[in-house]
């Protein structure tokens, strides 16, 4: 990794060069104008060369450094991933089993509603027929849907 770093840092700074060497000569300069200026460049290059080596070399180490705390965080978003399916597939699984108890309840209530309601309504004729002062009756009906006989008074 360090050489495949090294050899680009190298590759940049050849393409700077022969960039530089490309724009002088396609430059409208004399030839003389021309020496000069890739003499200043030379030089230029000779004082900042060591500087921007380090650079690079700098700017490779945070690169590796952020590639590690990249991986890092993939790695916990992984653990986080593989937590949250499984805390899906419990809460689907909890779901299935809250229905499937509600169901069978439903079922267990209408059945035992069929056989109250046939006592209930026999009960009702019995005791709804009567009056108390005044005519009204002492039975009351109680609400759609609702099977509970102590809605009854006698």
């Amino acid at each position: 990794m360090e050489q495949q770093t090294s050899k680009l840092v190298y590759g940049m700074i050849a393409g700077a060069l022969i960039g530089a060497g490309v724009a002088a000569l396609l430059s409208p300069k004399t030839g003389r104008e021309m020496r000069a200026s890739l003499v200043e460049l030379a030089e230029l290059v000779k004082e900042k060369g060591p500087v921007m080596n380090e650079k690079g070399h700098e700017v490779t180490e945070k690169g590796r450094e952020v590639v590690e705390v990249v991986k890092e965080s993939i790695g916990v978003a992984k653990e986080w991933k593989e937590q949250i399916q499984t805390a899906t597939e419990e809460v689907k699984t909890e779901l299935a089993e809250f229905k499937e108890h509600q169901d069978e309840d439903s079922s267990s209530d209408k059945s035992s509603n069929s056989g109250s309601t046939s006592a209930t309504a026999s009960s009702n004729s019995n005791t709804g027929s009567s009056t108390s002062t005044g005519g009204a009756k002492t039975g009351t009906t109680p609400p759609a849907g609702s099977n509970k006989s102590s809605n009854f008074s006698v």
